[in-house]
This record gives C-alpha cells, structure tokens and sequence, in this order.
C-alpha cells in the first residue's frame, strides 16, 4: 500500500452536478500520435491523472517536446529514440500506444512489455499480426519487444478479436504507410472514432471510423493539429452508478448519451430514472436498486470498464443478478473486497452470480487493486452506513481527476488521508 487512503462515511444521497474531464482512453493515443508529425500538435481538455503525466514524459523520452498550458498538452517533433523507458512503460497499459507510434516515426521500436492494472491476460498478438501484414519484424521475448521496419505497406487485416489497442496502432501505422490498408472486425468504441478523426485532422485519409471495418490511404506526411478527446464516458458512468445506488438527483455534463446507451440501459429501473439532453444526463434515483444481469463486451455492448462499478451497485439490489466478463479473464477481484462488506458473492470462471441484499452491508478496510476497481468499491463505501478507507488510491487516480473533490461536490463524505507506510 503507498500511504494513502480514500476514507468514506456512507449513506449520503448525491445532489448537484459535475463536468466530466477529457477522455483517459482517448487523449492518451492522441498524444501519442503527436510524434507522427514534425510539426506541433495541441490536445485539448487533458485531464491531471496519472497515466497522461505518464505518457508525458514517455514523449519525451523519445526526444519529442512536450508542454502543458493547463489542460492544453503540445506535442511537437518526431521521436528520436526508438526505446521506450522500462518504469513508464511499466506503470500503464496505454504506453501499448507508442508501439504504432514510434515504428511509423522512427521506423523502429524497443519497449518492455506494456504493465496497468492487474485485470488478467492481454496478448498483443493482434497488433503484431496486423504491424507483420505491413511489413514489420517483431520479436517477443516474453519481457521485451522489438519491432523494425524498412517501409511499412498497406494491407487488408483481420482482426480475430476487435482489440482496441491494436486498432489504434494500426491506424496510426496505415496512415503513412504506402498504399490502402483495410481493418476488418475491427474495434468501434468512440476513443476509436476520436483517433481517427484526429488523425484525420493532421492529414490522414480514414473512412469508416465508429463501424467494423476501416479503410486507410496511406499519406507521406502528416502535419499539426488541434484536436480534443470529448468527455471520458467511463467516468460519467461511475457517477451514474454512484447516484443510481445512494438516491439523489445529479446532472452529468460533458458527455455523449448516444456513446453510454448500454450503460444507461443497464441502470435504467423503476428505481432509477436517467433523462437524455444534448451533452448531458440527469440523473434521479431513489437510492434502490433493480436485480439486473449484464454480459460484458466490446462496444457498443455493456463495457468491461464500467463492470466493477455496476458489481457494486448490484450487491444492494433487491433480488438475484449475475454477471458475465468476456473481455478480460481476471477482473474480479473487487469481489472478495466487496464479501468484506457483507456482500453475498459467488463467483466460478468468468461469471460472478451476486445476491443483492438492500439491508445489513456495512464499512470495511477495503484494498483497490486496479483503477475501475477502486472506483467500485468506493461506489459501494458511498451506499454502506459507518466508514470505509479504500487503500491504493494511487490505482484510481490513474483514471480519475480528483475522484474525492468530483464526490464531495455531490454531497458525500469523502477524503484522502495519508498515514505512514
């Protein structure tokens, strides 16, 4: 544990509004794509998380010039190092981003094998059958990967799975690769949709952004550009969730109904009401909660990202639900916190069947061990009577800008505090 703890005194209805910050999932490869122009590019709305300072300073180490203006991030010159540092690359998934970044601007790339969140096995076989088909060696190690390139080509690539890592890696390959490449089964999450159009903005030619195939013609450069990421729709769910579960009546500003419709579906109840306007939801919820099952999967189904939180929610239902993970083989952990909660869980494989029990929860000393994670067990230290101190916050913060102040705003009781580790 690193010394800090996120301590809750549930019970609290949530009331008011919050703005969603600039999307986690959607900022990080645009910053990475800055390095695929000798000219500058600007990325608006950047959130103060920890995986953007990351992949900050991973640029840089690549000899790219990296400025922040408040929420305005400047990327500028392409890299000069083809090996990305160990201890970034280390503390998150994302630097996978600079795979597909680093081979189109220095024609090579040297990297450890991307780290994160403990949430089970993540191969990377997609991206590197797609970086072969144009043209790439790689080689893997087991702890390094190593990929060159002489010239990459276009070609026509099916993905097994529609990964959204490897469809961002190769998008950003087949933008300055010679000739028209064409990505099939692939992924369609709206952080997919901003990349493309970012990358569109500096000069790429992309059709087909937001479907399961994509169609690139190769550029021979790309060029500056001012692009912004939209609202971070996983961090407008963990609010959806948290009112859905403690009652209230909140408005979330900053983000796309249209992009959540599955999120909002699955906390849609006779209990919990979620009114669509423009950029925005409200939110009115009687602090009960429907038994619903849910089966995650890619979008524009039920998100693995929002998972953890509707676990939570679903622990006080009023009746028998179960839940389903397809995307990734370990992300259950927050199970056993919960059990220490006085939740009723039983999980088997990938499915976690939970007896929702409206009274008798109560606050525990609760251990986060990834980002989405944490955020569900403070959703349930929201709803839970009596205190609970959720330890590794450094995990959330990964994802979320001040989650206590965003919280607090709302009316709940809720602070970090440093003890001595």
């Amino acid at each position: 544990m690193n010394g800090e703890c996120i301590v809750i005194n549930g019970g609290r209805r949530l009331e008011g509004s919050v703005t969603v910050h600039g999307a986690k999932n959607a900022v990080l490869p645009l910053l990475a794509a800055g390095i695929l122009t000798d000219e500058e590019l600007t990325v608006e709305d950047c959130p103060y998380i920890s995986d953007v300072d990351a992949m900050t300073d991973l640029l840089a180490e690549t000899g790219a010039r990296v400025t922040r203006d408040g929420r305005r991030i400047c990327v500028s010159g392409k890299a000069t190092s083809a090996r990305a540092s160990e201890t970034l690359c280390k503390s998150m998934r994302s630097s996978m981003f600079m795979l597909g970044a680093l081979l189109s601007s220095a024609g090579s790339v040297e990297m450890p094998l991307p780290g994160g969140c403990d949430i089970g096995a993540r191969p990377l076989d997609i991206h590197l059958d797609g970086l072969r088909r144009m043209g790439a060696r790689t080689e893997c190690d087991g702890n390094f990967l190593r990929c060159t390139a002489d010239k990459l080509h276009g070609a026509d690539i099916f993905m097994r799975y529609p990964s959204v890592g490897a469809t961002e890696n190769l998008l950003m390959c087949a933008s300055l690769a010679e000739g028209n490449t064409m990505l099939v089964n692939c992924a369609r999450e709206p952080e997919i949709v901003a990349l493309a159009r970012g990358l569109k903005a500096m000069g790429a030619k992309i059709s087909g952004e937001g479907t399961s195939v994509i169609k690139v013609e190769g550029v021979k450069r790309l060029g500056g550009a001012v692009l912004s990421a939209g609202g971070d729709r996983i961090v407008a769910g963990t609010v959806l969730a948290a009112v859905s579960l403690c009652g209230g009546d909140a408005t979330i500003y900053g983000v796309s109904p249209d992009d959540m419709r599955s999120v909002i579906q699955a906390f849609r109840s006779r209990y919990c009401e979620v009114e669509e306007s423009g950029v925005c939801l409200r939110v009115r919820s009687q602090g009960r909660v429907r038994a619903k099952s849910v089966i995650t999967a890619p979008y524009p189904l039920f998100p693995t990202d929002m998972q953890p939180q509707y676990f939570a929610c679903q622990c006080f239902s009023d009746g028998t639900s179960k839940i389903c993970e397809t995307v990734f083989d370990g992300r259950f952990a927050h199970a056993r916190e919960f059990a220490k909660m006085g939740a009723d869980i039983s999980v088997c494989a990938n499915s976690a069947t939970v007896f929702g029990k409206e009274k008798g929860m109560r606050g525990a000393a609760l251990i986060a061990s990834d980002l989405r994670g944490g955020a569900g067990l403070c959703i349930a230290a929201l709803k839970t009577e009596g205190e609970s101190r959720v330890y590794n916050p450094h995990f959330i913060d990964r994802g979320y800008e001040n989650f206590e102040a965003m919280f607090s705003s709302l009316g709940a009781d809720i602070r970090r505090e440093r003890f001595p580790s």
